[in-house]
């Protein structure tokens, strides 16, 4: 008889092409897994995967078994939770995954703020860039994502959430601090940037192309994998960025660095929820996106009231 548990391994493998990720994420040794994809291959008597030293392919009948699998799974886990709310139970696990800005300056304190609502949910939040997320949500192994860019993806609905302000910073004495400088001039500054998959960056990229420069003539001295990084770096005097001012704002306050004011030119951006449209949504994440709909005005307000 196939198990779920046979299924579960199988679909993980499938979509990480490793049995060592698989195993992490389902927290199982790695013969584990393996014994029960060897058990279901037994069992339907079948090959479902071809394996080598660097990769893994689906046979024609594991690509089947793969997307009737995810269905069995995903209902199984409706019928899961459907009996838990019919029971009253609130109970369950939450997997976040969001870009820099929203999972360091925003998610902690709601977070904490719907676990004081919900003290059965355990809330799992995992920080990385915008385009891991949204991998992460197309391996659907994670429930929400809160994004700094909105990704092109027929299988993702993007959700708008809050604005988020960027700005060009640089160090305290680098320059007058009340002069307006033009894009032109920006463009010959020596620049400190996320990764090229950051949000912050692929919102950067857009808009200076529609203010009609070409991000290509940027001249990037340093990449940093995050902003508070990246600030540190700007503080030293090692070039110039932009970042968001809700992770701008401490050392900003300090004199640490400093906002450079631009001609006729602002960064605005979206902040994106994000979910899979082909994963069933769990009470967990029904009642987290309906928490995070009600506290968005209330985020904005305290925003502007910091400005």
């Amino acid at each position: 008889m196939l198990s779920l548990r046979q299924l579960k391994a199988f679909v993980t493998v499938a979509e990480t092409r490793s049995f060592t990720k698989a195993a992490k994420i389902l927290y199982l040794t790695q013969p584990a897994v393996s014994a029960q994809l060897k058990a279901l291959e037994d069992r339907l008597g079948v090959q479902l995967m071809e394996r080598n030293d660097k990769t893994i392919l689906m046979t024609e009948a594991g690509q089947l078994l793969y997307e009737e699998s995810q269905k069995i799974l995903s209902l199984y886990d409706g019928l899961k939770e459907a009996i838990d709310e019919l029971r009253g139970v609130r109970r369950g696990k939450l997997l976040l995954a969001a870009s820099n800005i929203p999972g360091e300056y925003i998610l902690p304190k709601l977070i904490g703020d719907f676990s004081r609502i919900y003290p059965g949910v355990e809330t799992i939040l995992k920080i990385s860039d915008t385009g891991m997320v949204a991998e992460e949500l197309l391996k659907k192994t994670v429930d929400i994502g809160i994004i700094g860019a909105a990704v092109k993806s027929e299988t993702l609905h993007l959700q708008e959430f809050i604005s988020d302000e960027l700005i060009i910073v640089s160090a305290p004495y680098d320059g007058d601090r009340d002069k307006e400088i033009s894009l032109t001039e920006l463009v010959e500054s020596d620049f400190i940037l996320r990764e090229l998959e950051s949000g912050t960056r692929m919102f950067f990229y857009n808009r200076l192309k529609e203010l009609g420069i070409e991000p290509r003539k940027l001249n990037i001295v340093m990449e940093l994998g995050s902003t508070r990084a990246i600030i540190t770096a700007v503080e030293s005097g090692l070039g110039i960025s932009i970042v968001s001012r809700l992770a701008a704002q401490d050392a900003l306050s300090l004199g640490k660095i400093r906002e450079i004011k631009l001609k006729n030119a602002t960064f605005h951006r979206c902040l994106y929820l994000a979910w899979n449209k082909n994963k069933y949504q769990s009470y967990t994440s029904r009642a987290f996106i309906k928490f995070i709909e009600t506290q968005k005005k209330l985020i904005q307000t305290k925003k502007r009231s910091n400005l």
